[in-house]
């Protein structure tokens, strides 16, 4: 029995070893990266201020603020940022309550019509609550995504469960959301985290509680120009409608694993097939970093470089010239000239 015991505690400690030198193993390797000045793509010009603009700011990962100044709109609006340790220890997290109030008073979220998760991953969904029950703004998505609002204590009426191709109205704004897929970056190309979300999600909980829920393509239009957000690299084939964009904003995380043939069919799927002129590549830093400080995925999760070269290529290509520029963070860019 003495044996057994001892067999026991010497295998607990060397797998207590092995997961202790993997964390720092992985944290070592997540410093490695490659700078974001490299990135190929010119930073948008600001906006001067004009109340006679559709604008966008963004706020890190995909939380994009559209506003028209009479109404605004806001894509994820996740300002939280769990740490690498957060995120290998899997430890409860709470959502960052005094970010969400300095971002929502900063950036002067003050006219929320609507917060429209792209999916229902922790880094597109786990403030929803928050930035719900401090505005009045209407919650648009999945079940999944509804049952974090009703974990959050958000009032019923703030919250929509919408079908693909469904429309909301906002002020000038109409918000369409179509049936869309995740980059197939996960284990046997699904996504991570994935399946649905299927009571209500309270916080604290562990960053693989936030599972995917289905992924949208949301379709922004305004009277001066529509707006296609593609949160995540996924796509499913012909569910766009053809020539209804003039502009994307291209969710570009993890691709380089998925491979050159792969980013050509997205960009074929999405920029061609929705007809915009110009592209906005986004979801391409690192998350675990403090809210407003941006750098590039790690080498360890995604070679962003190599995603970059393969898109200027595709934008280049005569047959459907696009121009790619990145977006500068917390600054209002006019995005229908």
């Amino acid at each position: 029995m003495k044996k057994v015991r001892l067999w026991l505690q010497v295998v607990s400690i060397s797998l207590l070893l092995f997961v202790v030198s993997a964390i720092a193993f992985v944290a070592w390797r997540w410093q490695e990266r490659s700078d974001v000045a490299e990135l190929p793509w010119p930073v948008a010009e600001s906006s001067s201020e004009s109340a006679e603009q559709v604008t966008v700011t963004w706020l890190g990962i995909t939380t994009l603020l559209f506003d028209d100044g009479e109404t605004q709109i806001l894509t994820d609006g996740t300002f939280s940022r769990p740490g690498i340790f957060d995120i290998l220890s899997q430890r409860l997290i709470y959502s960052d309550v005094d970010t969400i109030n300095y971002a929502l008073a900063e950036f002067r979220i003050d006219r929320l019509a609507a917060i429209i998760p792209l999916h229902s991953h922790f880094d597109h969904a786990m403030d929803i609550g928050h930035v719900a029950n401090r505005t009045s703004a209407v919650i648009l998505g999945s079940e999944s995504t509804a049952n974090i609002a009703r974990g959050g204590n958000v009032p019923v009426n703030q919250y929509q469960i919408l079908a693909s191709g469904e429309t909301r109205q906002f002020g000038n704004f109409t918000i369409t959301l179509i049936e869309s897929r995740h980059a197939p970056i996960g284990i046997g190309d699904q996504p991570p985290f994935p399946g649905s979300i299927n009571e209500p999600l309270e916080q604290p909980a562990r960053i693989r509680d936030w599972r995917e829920g289905g992924s949208w393509s949301v379709l922004i239009s305004h009277p001066q120009g529509t707006a296609l957000v593609q949160g995540s690299g996924g796509f499913i084939e012909g569910a766009l409608p053809e020539g209804r964009a003039d502009v994307v904003m291209l969710g570009v995380a993890g691709l380089a694993s998925a491979g050159k043939s792969y980013v050509g069919d997205y960009w074929s799927e999405t920029v061609v097939r929705s007809g915009a002129n110009v592209v906005f590549p986004l979801h391409y830093e690192d998350f675990t970093k403090p809210f407003g400080e941006v750098a590039l995925f790690p080498d360890i999760v995604d070679k962003v470089l190599v995603t970059a070269c393969w898109i200027d290529e595709f934008a280049a290509d005569g047959r459907h010239p696009v121009t790619v520029n990145a977006l500068p963070f917390g600054e209002a860019v006019a995005i229908f000239p």
